[in-house]
């Protein structure tokens, strides 16, 4: 399924267009890797956990295992991909768990992975809801609406599935982005250690007027 943003986000005489997808194929993992990649870079849990260290290896690991267990959507302009999102269908925070004790275990032999560890193990909802897990834009594209394709994209499918939304802001300006989509605060936001970055959890319920419109048109 592909979405072609429909809002024009005017920067100079540039009208930015985007299409996005779901990515379910691994063999298109050496495609979308490297934007994910740069996206993250700076990314504030990720910039925080990494703290010197090299984790290219394991964000690629774990980005092949959601591409085949499950689910990455992409903004692609001009057949580039631009910004990577990886979202998580949950029936309870389970799974979670799992990964987080599964890190952790790994720290205890790899030090440097500590930071990721515990950006891992965080309080999580334990409800079926949608997990939005990491969503990232190169920086040359930041700002022109390459996020705001992603989530209409995503959420419009959530909303007609009835379907909640988690996920951990990690800026205010980012809280901010998700505020105008419908994401309200889900309890107090909490700090990573290590003088990590706020975490501000929010939650969005299935929007029914948007359903409402999206099968009446």
């Amino acid at each position: 399924m592909t979405y072609t943003l429909k809002q024009a986000y005017v920067f100079g005489n540039t009208v930015p267009v985007y299409s996005v997808r779901r990515i379910a194929d691994v063999d298109e993992l050496d495609r979308i890797a490297p934007a994910y990649a740069t996206a993250c870079a700076d990314e504030a849990v990720t910039a925080w956990a990494m703290a010197g260290h090299d984790f290219t290896d394991l964000f690629r690991e774990w980005l092949a295992h959601a591409l085949t267990e499950q689910e990455v959507v992409v903004a692609e302009r001009d057949g580039v991909v631009v910004g990577v999102s990886t979202w998580m269908a949950l029936e309870s925070a389970e799974p979670l768990r799992q990964q987080a004790e599964a890190l952790a275990e790994q720290a205890r032999a790899n030090p440097a992975l500590r930071r990721m560890a515990a950006a891992v193990a965080l309080p999580h909802p334990d409800v079926p809801h949608l997990y939005l897990a990491s969503m990232a834009v190169v920086p040359e594209s930041r700002g022109q609406g390459a996020g705001t394709a992603i989530l209409r994209h995503r959420l419009t499918r959530a909303d007609t599935e009835r379907q909640p939304v988690y996920l951990e802001a990690s800026t205010p300006l980012s809280a901010a982005l998700y505020a105008r989509h419908g994401f309200t605060p889900s309890g107090a936001p909490f700090a990573l250690p290590d003088d990590g970055p706020l975490l501000h959890p929010l939650w969005r319920h299935p929007a029914l007027t948007r359903v409402s419109h999206v099968q009446n048109t």
